[in-house]
């Protein structure tokens, strides 16, 4: 993996733009430049002896039963079932990530401001064509699957997913780049996001992203 710092909002800018090249970049941010690349569902403790697997057959059943008569859309297969279930912090075996880098940066910069943070950027991986035959059996490497936008804060993050087939295992590839961002920055490129429209009304559509916003605005809470 290659390791790249920053310094200021400018230099990331010409990191993106001429230092890390490549078709199909995809992006993650993370407040904590120490947080590897593993899955919610690898970074559980099963109970009762089970396998993470078993977790993960477990948890997901109970997810579609106690969720339908909340959905608007249902999901059509499963790996729209994992995409919604990820989307309301249920663990699952996949990552988010965006076409998008200052979403990924907003989410590097958002939180936890006495840490560095970083922005990990990638080019490998396949697409996943049919995603209705899909099954977690059938997983042999990591794949991107682009789900259909069943929630407008899938859409505005410019979301999609990697899909891994060892949730447990950190996620390491030779088109894998690491952009570190010095705490001391932080609150400054921030503020540049809010000039390019990158903000919580953006990234959390609705009363929530109103909200955050505001408070960010008008207090001195970061």
């Amino acid at each position: 993996m290659n390791t790249h710092t920053v310094n200021s909002f400018n230099e990331l800018l010409e990191t993106f733009e001429n230092t890390i090249t490549g078709q199909n970049l995809i992006y993650r941010g993370v407040s904590n430049s120490s947080y590897e690349l593993v899955t919610s569902l690898g970074r559980c403790e099963p109970l009762l002896g089970k396998t993470i697997f078993q977790l993960e057959r477990r948890i997901t059943k109970l997810f579609k039963e106690s969720s339908r008569p909340y959905l608007e859309h249902e999901p059509k297969n499963e790996l729209e079932w994992l995409a919604m279930a990820q989307h309301f912090g249920l663990p699952t075996r996949l990552l988010d990530w965006s076409y998008n880098p200052l979403i990924a940066t907003y989410f590097a910069v958002e939180t936890n401001e006495d840490k560095e943070a970083a922005i990990y950027v990638f080019s490998g991986a396949s697409t996943i064509q049919s995603p209705e035959k899909w099954k977690p059996t059938t997983l042999k490497k990591v794949q991107r699957y682009r789900p259909p936008y069943i929630t407008s804060r899938i859409q505005n993050q410019a979301g999609l997913f990697t899909v891994h087939h060892n949730p447990e295992e950190p996620f390491m590839h030779e088109k894998l780049h690491k952009i570190i961002i010095p705490k001391t920055i932080k609150r400054k490129i921030k503020k540049s996001l809010y000039k390019y429209g990158i903000n919580q009304k953006l990234i959390y559509p609705g009363l929530e992203g109103i909200s955050k916003d505001l408070k960010w605005l008008e207090t001195k809470i970061y």
